[in-house]
């Protein structure tokens, strides 16, 4: 599995605090109140799209700047930070263990969860779960799914998740949401080159350039 993150968050799990948790737009997809989550995706390509994303031309600031006209200095919209590759890493990892992922893509997966997670669907309006819910921009549903697979245990006690697989909303690439416990190994890193296929055709994709 891949990751970038900050040179400093090394296979860092995200927590998610007691206000954000209440966000439907705060923190990441399938965070878990009081439990951490490791996010990587199958590929480099992956692990940039989730990344680089937050630097896409918006809209709003495309109309608006062309409603002011071109002006000489100004920043044009989808220019990632010159400082930032020097200031992630690109990480490859492995997971350690046995426990099964859950694939949250499948259709028998949503059936699963509809008969026996139905009272954490009724709670968000949800008759039938299906990949449209499960992808949709409210977080709130799917940290509460991520939360009940958490929390599930066999007859000793032992989890019986390792977490989640699930595809990118960003495009074709396939993402891991790890659960605390779950141990991992770091395999590589290397500091995240624009002239790289990987990273150039995530730069491509998002229609973005590197600030000189």
């Amino acid at each position: 599995m891949w990751r970038v993150e900050r040179t400093s968050s090394r296979l860092r799990f995200s927590s998610l605090n007691p206000v954000d948790a209440l966000d439907d737009r705060a923190g990441n997809r399938f965070d878990i109140p009081g439990a951490g989550v490791l996010y990587g995706a199958t590929t480099p390509q992956g692990a940039y799209a989730e990344t680089l994303a937050a630097f896409r031309p918006r809209a709003s600031m495309i109309a608006a700047l062309s409603a002011m006209g071109a002006e000489p200095g100004r920043v044009a919209p989808g220019q990632v930070p010159a400082s930032w590759p020097a200031s992630r890493r690109l990480r490859s990892f492995d997971v350690i263990g046995a426990l099964p992922f859950v694939d949250v893509e499948s259709p028998i997966t949503h059936t699963y969860l509809t008969a026996h997670a139905a009272s954490v669907l009724v709670h968000y309006g949800v008759e039938n779960l299906d990949v449209a819910t499960v992808r949709g921009p409210g977080r709130l549903l799917t940290r509460a799914i991520a939360g009940w697979l958490y929390t599930r245990t066999d007859q000793h006690g032992q989890p019986q998740f390792a977490g989640i697989r699930y595809m990118s909303r960003l495009g074709d690439f396939e993402c891991w949401a790890i659960f605390d416990g779950t141990q991992v190994w770091q395999r590589s890193e290397q500091q995240p080159d624009p002239t790289s296929q990987q990273m150039r055709e995530v730069l491509e994709l998002f229609a973005l350039t590197v600030r000189a």
